[in-house]
């Protein structure tokens, strides 16, 4: 039996008593330095875009203050690390597997990943699966600030009128999720999304069921 620790750390609600984690500063500071935007960020992070956006704009100020107890009025926020996994394909692989047995019980032509973290997972599972394979890139992904909507691979089958499955990996907001569904209700048939990690709770969009190997919330404890 395989067995895969996700580390949850929090990263938000820095009120009084709460420790702000120095790597994830730095994480942050890197990737707003080789030009990653907020949203880019905070996928990379697996962190709201809110979160992304504060460590960006007070990363260096928080670095002078190291371990030091900030207080900031903010909701809570959690950081999933599974660098361990997704680093290895053989690892992606087994999650993939996992994946492959939620999806057993749908009829459908393609797999969808969703750019970036979902594209090995949707490969690893059509591969297994025996589907056709694309890819959606969200808006948050395209250079054009006037985009409303992002878009399907044009180097891949056409999805119009098949029934297909979007899969990726966490599921933060859920707005890349139900970006990626409507879009895909205009040309095809979506059963059923499939993610790693699940930190909004959306359990369905519009009418299209969202499953997820892990559901991430918070427990509010009384001092």
């Amino acid at each position: 039996m395989i067995n895969y620790k996700v580390t949850i750390r929090y990263t938000a609600k820095w009120e009084y008593g709460d420790v702000m984690k120095k790597d994830l500063i730095i994480k942050a500071l890197k990737l707003r330095d080789v030009g990653f935007t907020t949203a880019d960020i905070a996928e990379e992070l697996n962190i709201s875009v809110d979160t992304a956006l504060y460590l960006v704009l007070n990363g260096e100020k928080l670095l002078k203050e190291p371990e030091k107890q900030i207080e900031k009025d903010k909701n809570i926020d959690i950081y999933v690390e599974w660098d361990n996994v997704k680093i290895s394909s053989k690892r992606l692989k087994n999650i993939a597997l996992i994946m492959c047995d939620m999806l057993k019980d749908v009829e459908f032509d393609t797999v969808i990943g969703i750019s970036t973290g979902g594209v090995p997972l949707a490969t690893l599972i059509s591969e297994e699966m025996d589907k056709n394979f694309s890819i959606y890139i969200p808006k948050k992904h395209l250079h054009s600030k006037d985009s409303s909507t992002g878009f399907i691979g044009h180097n891949y089958p056409s999805t119009e009128g098949k029934g297909v499955v979007v899969v990726d990996d966490v599921m933060t907001s859920g707005n890349t999720m139900k970006e990626t569904i409507k879009y895909l209700k205009n040309i095809g048939v979506p059963k059923k999304a499939v993610v790693i990690i699940d930190k909004s709770g959306i359990k369905e969009i519009d009418g299209v069921p969202i499953k997820a190997l892990f559901r991430v919330g918070t427990v509010e404890l009384e001092k």
